[in-house]
């Protein structure tokens, strides 16, 4: 990224972060991640409805991580760039790391 990246590109940046900030729309980038996958693939897979993976994709392909294929009657969703689990993998790190310090920090 730019070292000081103009207010638009800010802007565009907070918007992908925003999508990738909900549970369950991780789960889906994850479900995503190997195969591309219908509604109702999403749907068997993490056991919520229909409307709700479909709000979720919507965010998604709004935010532009992922989009989708028409095959005859079905939507086939994929990852538009896999570098998004680049920042993805970044932030479990992290995350993880402080998770094993404050347990370290505990077990003093």
């Amino acid at each position: 990224m730019a070292k000081d990246p103009s207010p638009k590109l800010r802007s565009r940046v907070a918007i992908v972060l925003k999508a990738m900030g909900d549970p369950h729309r991780l789960e889906i980038l994850y479900q995503l991640r190997e195969t591309d996958l219908r509604v109702k693939d999403l749907v068997n897979n993490l056991g919520s409805s229909q409307a709700n993976i479909s709000k979720h994709l919507a965010t998604l392909k709004s935010a532009g991580l992922i989009d989708y294929r028409q095959e005859g009657v079905s939507r086939y969703y994929h990852i538009t760039d896999p570098t998004v689990f680049t920042i993805c993998d970044a932030v479990c790190n992290t995350v993880e790391r402080r998770i094993e310090n404050d347990a370290s920090i505990l077990n003093e």
